[in-house]
């Protein structure tokens, strides 16, 4: 119990409301609540997952405990619980068929994509390898959540399918999407960008809250279609050197294993 308590640190308690939030998601999803459920998501995300990075940084705090509790969390909270809303609302549309495949699309990928990168660390500290979990997961949620794109859209079960499988497939490709926390800093103009991703949800929430999601899922898409724009023809040369490295790294651990 003591070493239980010596490896929570302040930053966990982070996580911990990310991972609460999620619970209160999930209590909405089976409720028939979805925005509701989208509601705590989202309060997790800019409550609880970005600010636990920045407390662990300012305070020293970081440990392997705390990165695997976070990464759990994560995977709960961004992959499992959108795909929970996209399920409900293709059944509460009579395409229960058709919701059950995107989810299982949605934890599948992002749970390929964990196993790969827990099996062998992909050391390039300034890029993600393929689209985050996170954001394939935030536009699978805010889809069925959207007015424009969903609740007035006559092709909206297509359109389901034809956006959220092309961004879950994209968790396994090597796309190099930069990170906020790389070897440099970002160019001005994708902080400017970053800073309004992060605040649209909250300024929507108060202005225009029927098109909040609306707009979370056009800065979402918009990050897995420009993501790897801020990074530099030098960069994507290393990033792909160290691709091949990793990629032989985990067939030669497969291999031994067998």
């Amino acid at each position: 119990m003591t070493s239980t308590v010596r490896n929570f640190r302040l930053k966990d308690v982070f996580t911990l409301v990310n991972l609460l939030c999620g619970v209160v998601a999930v209590h909405y999803v089976v409720a028939g609540e979805l925005r509701r459920a989208g509601y705590a998501v989202l309060v997790g995300y800019l409550g609880g997952d970005l600010p636990d990075g920045a407390v662990a940084r300012l305070t020293g705090t970081g440990n392997r405990f705390g990165a695997e509790f976070d990464s759990i969390v994560d995977h709960f909270v961004h992959v499992v619980v959108p795909g929970l809303i996209v399920y409900s609302a293709y059944r509460q549309g009579g395409h229960e068929l058709v919701g059950l495949f995107l989810m299982g699309t949605l934890v599948a990928t992002a749970t390929i994509r964990h196993a790969r990168l827990a099996a062998e660390r992909f050391n390039f500290p300034l890029c993600w390898c393929g689209l985050p979990r996170t954001i394939s997961g935030f536009v699978a949620m805010s889809l069925p959540l959207s007015h424009t794109f969903f609740a007035e859209n006559p092709w909206r079960y297509q359109t389901g399918v034809a956006v959220v499988v092309p961004l879950c497939l994209l968790n396994l490709v090597p796309i190099p999407y930069m990170t906020h926390r790389g070897q440099r800093g970002m160019q001005v103009w994708v902080k400017v960008i970053v800073g309004c991703f992060f605040a649209a949800p909250l300024l929507m929430y108060v202005a225009d809250r029927p098109l909040l999601f609306d707009v979370f899922l056009i800065g979402s898409a918009g990050y897995a279609l420009t993501g790897w724009v801020p990074v530099r023809p030098e960069e994507r040369r290393a990033f792909y050197a160290e691709y091949r490295r990793w990629s032989a790294a985990l067939g030669a651990w497969v291999s031994i294993r067998h």
